[in-house]
């Protein structure tokens, strides 16, 4: 439940959050993935490996 509630639950994919920016009128978007947030976000939830789906970026 405390996954829902927290930052994963707003999570969008790169793609969507771009499409959603460009609507918002912002333009020449970059989204750059930061590859160490991997073992930061692996301890959100261990047995769920969250990590291989979500990333903390730089917008």
């Amino acid at each position: 439940m405390k996954l829902y509630s927290g930052c994963i639950a707003g999570a969008l994919p790169i793609e969507e959050l771009t499409a959603h920016l460009l609507e918002a009128g912002f333009k020449n978007i970059q989204i750059a993935p930061k590859d160490e947030s991997k073992e930061y976000i692996k301890e959100w939830a261990p047995e769920h490996q969250v990590e291989e789906y979500i990333v903390l970026a730089i917008i």
